[in-house]
């Protein structure tokens, strides 16, 4: 039997999939590494410990297997910028989403303009996350180092560049830069002039379906893979994750809630916000992803289940507590800014905080109001999306924070649509499988995903308490606007 390695390079763990040739998975792999955080805002990880995790996952994996592997596909963190000598030596760490060093650069865009025009050539928001911003802080602040690298790319573009010795991306990928311009689907010739780079120091961009040269014999062994073994260039986690839930069109929007989260949608057509509330990266010229992603899901939940109750209680005793406090939670409202927020506000100062609070109010209440602001700020990121598509048929939506019945319920109340959850949890690797049958000519249309990422549960949204949220909801914006000016004060 043939099988396809799904490959899923997060920011704290590369994770890895089995499937065999019918797309049924057989067996998981996981390998974390560490954030590398010495300075403030930094946010770097060690390339060569990733590379090493992939290696550990393939190999387990592969070990599994009664057969051939026919294909490795890669589903991959996005926004990561790594520096290359001349030799394509290692510069720089790969620079994280996470980084906000360049924080001060984006503000002076902002006030220039120029924020404004990167992401109307781009879809790229204006947030330190973009790495077209870590260029231009790099420029300035590392001169010498800037100058000394004669290439720039992701780690995904690193990882199988190490595997293949070809050094190329794909259209998702490369829309996370920055530069990409959305008609050309190209590098934007007045960025790279603007950044002094020239095109040759990019990697080339082609489909995410296309099968790159073989694995160095080195690794064949060491992988435990043959040499016939297929390495499909794959996408980034944000595309592969929305049509990994059979989100493949404006009437469907895809939420994945883990640690951070995100609200996704594809449209046929470029759409730009007139707020720059959301992201717009192209896939090919006929599919185009829009979306919010937020720093602030699960992450804030753990935050709030340690701070207010005892260490020996575990995440469902502060679900189950959360559950006897009314919809709304007697009006008090969580802003759930623990980590600064990228969608909708972009804004790295953000702040979390309770308003609204009382007497009458005690644990169940703040713990409702936590889940509730979360879920809150996830409807906010969304709420853009809709007023510039439409309102969707229904939400496709897979995550670790939306494992319990309750907090889907409440996402259906919130967001006044249906929540439909997914067999299939991991959807990132699930369709990097999908693009490898593709590849592979085992798969034709997009539409074919269905077979593979298939519903569980559908959650219709409670009427009379949909109504209630519909009503706070104005207001959480209202309180949000109000303390955005305070959030540098407080910051500094």
């Amino acid at each position: 039997m043939n099988y396809i390695i799904g490959m899923d390079v997060g920011t704290t763990a590369t994770k890895g999939v089995l499937y065999d040739e019918n797309g049924k998975d057989i067996f998981s792999a996981r390998y974390g590494y560490p954030l590398i955080q010495e300075e403030v805002n930094q946010a770097e990880e060690d390339p060569q410990l990733i590379f090493d995790a992939v290696q550990n996952t393939i190999f387990k994996l592969a070990q599994k297997v009664k057969g051939q592997i026919a294909a490795i596909s890669w589903s991959s963190q996005m926004h990561s910028l790594i520096g290359l000598g001349r030799n394509n030596e290692l510069l720089t760490n790969s620079i994280t989403w996470a980084d906000n060093r360049c924080a001060k650069v984006v503000e002076k865009a902002k006030k220039s303009g120029l924020a404004r025009k990167i992401y109307e050539k781009t879809g790229m928001p204006m947030h330190p996350m973009a790495p077209i911003y870590k260029l231009m802080w790099l420029k300035n602040e590392r001169p010498e180092l800037f100058n000394h690298a004669e290439k720039w790319c992701g780690i995904k573009e690193y990882l199988i560049w190490r595997l293949t010795g070809k050094l190329i991306t794909d259209t998702t990928m490369a829309a996370g830069i920055g530069m990409l311009n959305l008609k050309t689907l190209d590098w934007d010739q007045e960025l790279l002039e603007l950044l002094e780079i020239d095109q040759n120091k990019l990697p080339k961009i082609v489909k995410p379906t296309q099968v790159i040269a073989a694995v160095y014999p080195e690794y064949v062994q060491k992988l435990g893979i043959s040499t016939d073994t297929k390495i499909i260039l794959g996408a980034s986690d944000g595309y592969l994750s929305t049509i990994g839930v059979n989100a493949i069109d404006s009437d469907h929007f895809a939420l994945n809630v883990g640690t951070s989260g995100a609200v996704r949608t594809i449209v046929a057509q470029p759409k730009i916000d007139q707020n720059a509330s959301y992201f717009c990266y192209p896939v090919d010229k006929q599919h185009y992803l829009l979306g919010g992603p937020i720093n602030n899901g699960g992450i804030v939940f753990n935050w709030a289940r340690q701070t207010l109750f005892d260490a020996n209680e575990i995440p469902q005793d502060f679900l189950d507590v959360a559950q006897t406090a009314p919809a709304g939670s007697r009006n008090l409202i969580f802003l759930p800014y623990l980590g600064g927020e990228r969608a909708p506000i972009w804004d790295a100062n953000a702040r979390g905080s309770f308003v609204g609070l009382t007497r009458m109010h005690q644990k169940p209440e703040m713990a409702r109001a936590v889940i509730e602001g979360i879920i809150f700020n996830l409807y906010d990121a969304a709420f853009s999306l809709i007023k510039n598509t439409k309102k969707p048929v229904a939400i496709n939506a897979t995550g670790g924070f939306l494992k319990s019945d309750f907090v889907r319920q409440l996402c259906a109340n919130i967001f006044n649509i249906p929540i439909v959850t997914m067999k299939e949890e991991q959807s990132g690797t699930l369709a990097a499988m999908f693009l490898a049958r593709q590849a592979l000519g085992w798969s034709k249309k997009l539409d074919e995903i269905v077979q593979f990422a298939q519903e569980d549960k559908v959650y219709f949204p409670n009427e009379k308490e949909a109504a209630v949220y519909q009503k706070l909801f104005p207001l959480y914006c209202e309180i949000r606007n109000d303390l955005a000016a305070s959030y540098r004060k407080i910051s500094r």
